[in-house]
């Protein structure tokens, strides 16, 4: 049986989505894919809450008997191997307000400095850099989920020593100054 490749539909021929010249599309449902483009602007969560809206149904014409969290994980686990979410990133903003003076921050400056070193080196950061007026610090980051983020930040010698808070917010960007920074996220 084939699945949708963005909702995880099982597809058939009266549920096949359009491509840009109107041919029926192989790979994606008219819920998801209508003339050579995505229906909805969403992250890979956002589509699972949206179908987990459906666990009534989903559990009716399959015979389980799944509550809503439990078909939110088995998404959580499906949904990765679908073509439209295959190896995509998210992005990512950590919002860092300190919590102790400046004197206890800049103690753990230079750790934190060598931590955004490795992590750039590694692909994970695009930009960082101090709040005006130096209240705290942002990172714009890339990762695969929000766990992959907590881990990350979990490295943070800031975070270590409590010297710190972080605020993260995921966002799905839709519009680049440049369109070759439409890349990014690959």
């Amino acid at each position: 049986m084939k699945f949708c490749q963005s909702c995880g539909m099982p597809l058939t021929n009266e549920v096949l989505g359009t491509n840009a010249d109107g041919t029926l599309n192989e790979d994606y449902c008219t819920y998801c894919y209508k003339d050579g483009k995505f229906m909805q602007d969403m992250t890979m969560e956002q589509m699972i809450d949206h179908c987990a809206q459906f666990t009534d149904e989903i559990n009716k014409n399959s015979g389980q008997n799944l509550t809503v969290e439990q078909m939110k994980e088995q998404m959580r686990q499906f949904f990765p191997h679908l073509k439209r979410w295959k190896n995509r990133k998210a992005m990512f903003i950590a919002i860092l307000t300190y919590k102790k003076p400046l004197e206890d921050v800049d103690c753990f400056l230079q750790a934190h400095r060598d931590y955004l070193a490795e992590h750039y080196a590694a692909g994970d950061f695009i930009m960082s850099g101090p709040q005006t007026p130096r209240v705290g610090g942002v990172i714009m980051m890339k990762a695969d989920n929000r766990a992959a983020v907590n881990a990350i930040i979990s490295q943070d010698p800031f975070n270590i020593n409590g010297v710190a808070d972080y605020q993260i917010v995921e966002f799905t960007p839709t519009m680049f100054c440049e369109a070759s920074l439409s890349g990014i996220l690959k």
